[in-house]
């Protein structure tokens, strides 16, 4: 659980999402009740999401798969994310 914990709270595409979540869903002058909803909503997507991982993955047919997948999978979400940070760094407010 610490491992896990450490590696998502140090993990830059984590803290990308969380930026892009809240410059989308929290615009200025919003109620107070609209971050609440934001961090709450998005706290149980993570929760659930996550325990959803941890079944899904730790069967041995998944193993096998997503090992042989990996890299693809990796070079898939490289390039999106380094899209979607270069759209963030070139747009304009």
């Amino acid at each position: 659980f610490q491992r896990g914990y450490i590696i998502q709270m140090t993990n830059p595409k984590a803290a990308l999402a969380w930026i892009a979540i809240i410059s989308l869903g929290l615009q200025e002058g919003a109620p107070l009740w609209v971050g609440a909803v934001i961090v709450l909503g998005t706290f149980a997507l993570s929760i659930i999401i996550h325990l959803l991982y941890a079944v899904a993955f730790s069967t041995p047919v998944m193993v096998r798969i997503y090992g042989k997948a990996r890299r693809g999978i990796q070079v898939v979400l490289g390039t999106f994310f380094a899209l979607a940070g270069l759209r963030l760094l070139t747009s304009r407010t």
